[in-house]
């Protein structure tokens, strides 16, 4: 079962999920990131058509990412820095 947890949308799809373990969402990629902030290990889940960038909030400490997303469907380039302009 999927509950939403948040939705951006500035111009991009991008949708976090809380899910059950090993459950994939058709049309997203799942990629496991690092928060710059606290360390935590976090797993985005990413629409295929999104490219870009977008500022996203960590859902452990609630600190602000810059998510740089490039590449195609199962071949992603994601990345994450600190939006606070500190990097």
């Amino acid at each position: 079962m999927l509950t939403p947890v948040l939705s951006v949308a500035i111009g991009l799809k991008f949708t976090a999920l809380c899910h059950d373990p090993g459950m994939d969402l058709p049309g997203a990629d799942n990629t496991l990131v690092t928060c710059p902030y606290c360390g935590e290990e976090v797993e985005l889940f990413i629409e295929e058509d999104v490219r870009g960038s977008f500022v996203q909030d960590c859902e452990v400490c609630c600190n602000p990412w810059l998510v740089r997303v490039g590449g195609r469907t199962g071949d992603r380039d994601v990345s994450v820095g600190r939006a606070d302009g500190s990097e």
